[in-house]
């Protein structure tokens, strides 16, 4: 494949999601292009202008460019300063009727296949919590895949998230898969939302996980997201998660100044200040 015509498809993808591939993730994105010209019949060039004209071959291109590892309570620190130290001074505020129709307002901003937000789900239930949840992803498969909400076993590690496996048995198959009951799967709202857009997002939000997308952003996305997270979707004293291993990425130099920087042990997280406006 030409090079040339590999760099003008990339900066399209980066044009229309914001993702800068790793060369890591380019191999798979030209074995994708690759299968594609052969499937359709269609020459390099020409598949081009047919990305520009077929929204849905874009879609394709893009669900090809994205990366899906995920698995249940994921980075389980993070699960456990929620359920020791966080939900429970969300509770109290509870009983104060500062959340409103004390229903607590979660988002897993890039979803992936659905087990961060079903994680997060189980979490808050178990602690007594009503809960509104939202998942969103650019890639329309791993979307489809979360509104399903079966999984195979692959989807629980022994070594992280173990502590949370608790709250996965009452879906756990005989065969180690998951399972989840249509009651559950009702309680979450799948859709596609492109990030670097800038719409779309969800309002009014108490807690929102933004993990492993950073990485992925140049500067100024980044920057910018923050800002629109800050401005519309995080309630105030509203909680931003990003991965543990990104949280370098997140420079103070892009910080919002209502937005603060926070750590327990070595768990960083984000808090919304009480004065900002969601």
């Amino acid at each position: 494949m030409e090079k040339e015509t590999i760099e003008r498809i990339l900066e399209l993808l980066t044009f229309s999601t914001g993702i800068i591939p790793r060369d890591s993730h380019k191999t798979g994105i030209i074995n994708f292009l690759e299968k594609r010209f052969t499937e359709l019949g269609i020459k390099e060039k020409d598949y081009y202008n047919l990305l520009i004209s077929d929204s849905e071959e874009m879609d394709l291109l893009i669900n090809s460019a994205t990366v899906n590892e995920t698995y249940f309570f994921r980075e389980e620190k993070q699960f456990q300063l929620l359920k020791e130290k966080i939900f429970p001074s969300i509770e109290l505020k509870t009983d104060e009727k500062k959340l409103d129709n004390d229903t607590l307002r979660i988002w897993s901003a890039a979803s992936s296949s659905g087990e961060e937000i079903y994680s997060l789900y189980l979490l808050a239930v178990s602690m007594g919590f009503k809960t509104e949840c939202t998942a969103s992803d650019i890639n329309t498969q791993m979307l489809e895949r979360g509104r399903i909400g079966k999984f195979t076993k692959h989807s629980a590690r022994n070594v992280d998230g173990s502590l949370f496996h608790y709250l996965l048995e009452p879906s756990k198959k005989e065969d180690g898969s998951f399972e989840f009951e249509k009651s559950i799967i009702e309680k979450i709202c799948f859709k596609r939302i492109n990030l670097s857009r800038l719409k779309d997002f969800p309002q009014n939000q108490n807690l929102i996980f933004l993990r492993n997308v950073f990485i992925y952003f140049e500067l100024k996305t980044r920057k910018k997201i923050l800002e629109k997270i800050v401005e519309e979707s995080l309630a105030p004293g509203g909680y931003l998660f990003v991965s543990m291993n990104e949280i370098a990425s997140i420079d103070n130099s892009i910080i919002p100044k209502n937005l603060e920087k926070k750590f327990d042990g070595k768990v960083f997280y984000f808090q919304k200040t009480e004065g900002g406006n969601a």
